[in-house]
């Protein structure tokens, strides 16, 4: 008969998968509009022209590694069985919603390790319920991919740590391959790792774990080293030249530490606006999280012994389980550091994610040490940590991950702290802008993503912001360059949101003053979703030739 603490993981885990597909079962165009971004469809353009033989690319030709490639890799097949933009976002969805509940038994048996039952069931609740599980799970990209192989990283370290062998030391290398994979980032987490092995010992073992991470991660590196020059993502170096504010400026940190001051609830509007409308505060607050995550690590790491209250037929050689997860706050630190000064700001929310499942392990780990304590203190303390929790916790049924029965997304107003955030909600808006361009158009557009993914047959969709198309990315600061590129592609038609065709415009201006916009179409705001413009290119008349004819310019009219 599995023990009490077994019996609760498993009912946690079944709730909390239970909540993700209550919602997953909702009508496309209210889960679009509370979760997705337009960077989900990108990935799903992208794998469905792997699936049909084209490589990695958005408009059928030019090759990108903008993209994490493990969540693209997994849904080419689901192009090979179904066309439908609509069935393929389901499908991606229902993906993110197995793996994100299987997290939940993963996060449990690492709490177990570190503080025993009570700290299992702690951790397996805090994350079914999180709004920040739900809706990174929902929100269609890596996000929760990347935490589900992070955390299980995590916990094949320590069970390989149990017992060396090659074999478990070469899972260990491989996870690690997929979480690099599942998202770049998650190299700082391996770094860690291999550091405290280093520090700790054995070192013999890592390396089958370093061949086998190799072997799996060779293929991608070698080939967009060839194509690209460097390994990594081409989106990050566009998009960080992209970024709205300076680099560890008072406002982006003030925005990162904002953007995780809910924990795994999620973030406390009251308090991401009073850290952005007051900057010196909101650093402070930043660096302080920072400390407090890379105190627990020292903690954490120099933890030699496993306590009683774990199961005393567990036994850990090597650095053991505590070493091993001082990797987790370490990492959530770096997290904060980086994209303090990676400065993209509306992403935050999805790229600190990772420190809401870091807070979790925290938080079990606190509890389950407070459960097994026999001191006085222990009563008033698990009162005390009931009443901590409470607030968050009512605060997490009033989120949007939560509520099954809101139909109309309203406007996110200007000012709000959602306004900080990525956009959501393309696919109503752009699946109607991309009726207007006929077909054999060629269309432009900074935010692609949702227009390539909706486009007709026989449209194009040329990226223009460079994040999924390198020949772009170059001329973010030379306006005269992207014009001559737009000619070069003879794009025709711009669909975005307004603001980004006035841009456009200027620098096809800049070209030839003759170069008219004309706007042939526009839709309204849609939920949280920018209002978009449709607008057509008037290029002028080809320049007359010697014998009067207009000449060979290879522009389009």
């Amino acid at each position: 008969m599995p023990s009490p603490a077994v019996l609760a993981v498993a009912g946690l885990t079944l709730a909390g998968l239970g909540l993700r597909v209550a919602v997953l079962l909702r009508p496309l165009e209210v889960v679009d509009r509370l979760f997705i971004p337009d960077d989900t469809y990108y990935t799903l353009t992208i794998a469905r022209s792997m699936a049909h033989g084209h490589g990695p690319t958005v408009d059928g030709s030019t090759l990108t590694s903008g993209f994490q490639p493990l969540l693209g890799f997994l849904l080419t097949p689901v192009f090979w069985i179904t066309n439908s933009a609509d069935a393929g976002l389901r499908a991606d969805l229902a993906l993110l919603v197995v793996v994100d509940a299987a997290t939940i038994l993963v996060l449990a048996w690492v709490a177990y390790r570190l503080a025993g039952r009570v700290a299992a069931v702690a951790a397996a609740g805090l994350w079914a319920l999180s709004p920040v599980g739900v809706s990174m799970s929902l929100g269609g990209l890596e996000t929760s991919l990347a935490i589900f192989c992070e955390v299980s990283l995590v916990a094949l370290w320590i069970w390989a740590n149990d017992r060396h062998t090659a074999l478990r030391w070469a899972v260990v290398g491989a996870v690690a391959g997929l979480t690099v994979l599942a998202r770049t980032d998650g190299l700082l987490l391996i770094a860690l790792l291999v550091a405290i092995q280093l520090w700790r010992g054995p070192r013999r073992p890592l390396l089958p774990a370093t061949i086998a991470g190799a072997v799996v991660l060779a293929p991608w590196w070698v080939w967009c080293t060839l194509t690209f020059g460097t390994p990594l993502p081409t989106s990050g170096s566009a998009a960080h030249q992209l970024l709205p504010f300076k680099s560890f400026s008072a406002i982006t940190m003030s925005l990162a530490a904002g953007a995780v001051s809910g924990g795994p609830f999620q973030p406390w509007d009251w308090l991401r606006l009073r850290l952005i409308g007051h900057t010196t505060v909101g650093s402070l607050v930043f660096w302080l999280f920072v400390v407090v995550l890379l105190a627990v690590a020292a903690l954490w790491v120099r933890r030699r012994r496993q306590h009683s209250v774990v199961d005393p037929s567990v036994t850990l050689s090597g650095p053991g389980a505590w070493a091993v997860a001082a990797s987790l706050p370490a990492f959530a630190a770096g997290l904060l550091v980086f994209y303090a000064w990676f400065g993209v700001t509306f992403y935050f929310t999805r790229y600190l994610a990772p420190v809401a499942l870091v807070a979790v392990v925290i938080v079990a780990a606190v509890v389950g040490r407070v459960a097994s304590s026999a001191a006085r203190w222990r009563p008033p303390a698990l009162v005390g940590l009931a009443a901590l929790l409470a607030v968050p916790v009512v605060g997490a049924g009033q989120a949007d991950a939560h509520d099954l029965t809101v139909r109309a997304v309203p406007q996110v107003p200007l000012g709000s702290a959602h306004f900080y955030d990525a956009a959501t909600g393309y696919r109503q808006v752009t699946s109607q802008a991309m009726l207007v361009p006929p077909p054999g158009s060629v269309v432009g557009g900074w935010n692609s993503g949702a227009i390539s993914y909706f486009a007709g047959k026989g449209v194009t969709v040329v990226n223009l912001d460079g994040v999924v198309n390198p020949a772009t990315a170059a001329l973010h600061n030379d306006g005269p360059g992207l014009a001559r590129y737009i000619q070069r592609r003879h794009i025709t038609f711009l669909v975005d949101e307004s603001l980004a065709i006035k841009g456009v415009r200027a620098r096809l201006q800049q070209l030839d003053p003759r170069v008219t916009t004309r706007t042939v179409a526009s839709f309204p705001a849609v939920g949280a979703s920018p209002p978009y413009d449709v607008a057509e290119i008037v290029w002028p008349p080809p320049p007359a030739g010697p014998a009067g004819r207009p000449a060979d310019t290879g522009q389009r009219r």
